[in-house]
């Protein structure tokens, strides 16, 4: 397990926090939307080179190298969305290196470190992510398939450029995963969501009506894309949670110093323990899910039997920390808190925890699940 970061993923860790200290502030002067800017920027500052392999024109570095930079990244930028994104597109990645063909590596690799945005596409409009009630379908056409079916609430739907669709075999009912361009004839795509909180991470439906897949398109081995699925989604689950733990790090030194200045009854609030209750309990909540993420994804690298279940752990345990912690910071600034401004963005963000990757019904089902299967 890691406990300590090597000189060099400090020094990765310390030039994300700075990148993420810039889109922060720059944050405030852009208009709703995806942040095309930053995800440029991280581009060109090699982030997706870390884990993409080197015979594919990354350093293949390793995922330790990534998470200190997706650590100093989510420590600074304020906002969650950007990191929501770099998720989805770690989970592509993953995907790609353990289930792509040579020329599927070649392709979307080459597209990934150009910028190129992609989407996972699971949920569905009756089923959500139960991906073993999912109608979309690929039906046998010749000696390839037509994509029947149609997801939604699916991040980056909007701007997407490939995808990964998770669909049933339609002789079979087995799933497959099947990597689709934006252009595919038949496809479409329907008009954003409107929603409460990260509004700059788009998200909307998509149909598609008899696409044509050819047997080059599906990822890893026709039928086995539930077992690949798990394993994908497995490290987004563990990222969800260590962005959680430290996208509240700014609010928190933000609110010891407001807790010093504000002056309540002949003192500052500071003094008062249940202010310091307050600040403690965030802090605790962060560590926790901290630890938590380091430990799962020492158990997904290792293929530990026990990953699956602490990687649904560390996203749940983390997303009910940032809510409870984000709803804390409210009620600390008293009615400036309950003002539009970063507090109460976060808090509206922070909400959105609770079903991204997963709602917690799901997560707790698979946790129960997963403890039912190791105890035989």
């Amino acid at each position: 397990m890691m406990l300590e970061w090597t000189a060099e993923q400090t020094a990765l860790r310390e030039k994300y926090r700075q990148i993420g200290a810039e889109l922060a502030l720059a944050h405030g002067h852009k208009d709703e939307g995806f942040d095309f800017a930053g995800w440029r920027l991280l581009c060109q500052q090699g982030l997706w080179q870390l884990v993409v392999p080197a015979e594919h024109g990354g350093t293949g570095t390793d995922w330790w190298a990534f998470t200190a930079a997706l650590e100093g990244l989510a420590s600074s930028i304020r906002t969650p969305e950007l990191l929501l994104s770099v998720i989805g597109q770690a989970g592509m990645v993953r995907a790609l290196v353990h289930y792509g063909s040579e020329a599927q590596k070649a392709n979307y690799f080459r597209a990934i470190l150009r910028g190129d945005i992609t989407a996972t596409c699971i949920a569905e409009p009756t089923t959500g992510t139960d991906v073993r009630s999912i109608g979309t379908r690929l039906v046998a056409d010749g000696d390839g398939y037509l994509l029947e079916g149609s997801k939604f609430n699916i991040a980056h739907a909007p701007i997407v450029d490939f995808m990964l669709v998770v669909a049933r075999m339609d002789e079979s009912n087995d799933i497959s995963l099947v990597l689709l361009d934006q252009n595919a004839a038949g496809l479409r795509q329907g008009a954003p969501d409107d929603k409460l909180g990260n509004r700059n991470l788009p998200t909307g439906p998509l149909h598609f009506d008899g696409v044509k897949v050819g047997a080059g398109q599906i990822l890893g081995t026709p039928g086995k894309g539930l077992h690949h699925l798990v394993d994908i989604i497995s490290l987004g689950r563990l990222y969800y949670g260590l962005v959680a733990a430290h996208l509240v790090t700014p609010f928190i030194a933000d609110a010891m110093r407001y807790a010093d200045a504000r002056d309540s009854f002949h003192e500052p609030i500071a003094a008062h323990q249940y202010v310091q209750k307050r600040l403690i309990d965030i802090k605790i909540g962060s560590e926790r899910t901290r630890w938590l993420a380091y430990g799962a994804l020492t158990q997904l690298l290792n293929k530990r039997p026990e990953a699956l279940m602490n990687c649904s752990i560390t996203k749940l345990v983390g997303a009910e920390d940032l809510i409870n912690s984000a709803t804390s910071l409210v009620k600390l600034y008293g009615s400036i808190g309950y003002h539009s401004n970063e507090i109460s963005a976060l808090a509206r963000n922070a909400l959105g925890f609770a079903s991204v990757g997963g709602t917690e019904e799901m997560h707790r089902k698979n946790i129960y699940n997963q403890m039912v299967r190791l105890a035989r």
